[in-house]
């Protein structure tokens, strides 16, 4: 009786949780598609969504698609893009379950 309970959190690769216990990564690009920011989450995760991708920039199906309806979302990965202020996307990598 009165025991004491621990709760260990698990962490990604940047230190932010993901949704249900799972990964979350960020990155930044152009409007072009060009990555300037990206966390190891994000890459690790676009591999996924996008098998063969090899980074450097978000693939021209996946950046028209974002541009449009503000999000992409296959091999159980959604990529969801918020404009900045800068002109630049902001971009959230995370599994879709």
């Amino acid at each position: 009786m009165g025991g004491c309970v621990s709760v260990e959190l698990k962490r990604g690769p940047q230190g932010k949780l993901g949704r249900r216990g799972g990964k979350a990564g960020e990155a930044v690009c152009d409007m072009k598609g060009d990555l300037w920011e990206i966390d190891g989450a994000f890459l690790m995760l676009m591999k996924q969504l996008v098998p063969g991708w090899s980074g450097g920039n978000i693939p021209q199906e996946v950046i028209s698609e974002l541009k449009n309806t503000g999000r992409y979302q296959a091999g159980g990965v959604l990529l969801s893009a918020q404009p900045t202020s800068s002109g630049q996307i902001s971009l959230q990598i995370r599994s879709a379950d």
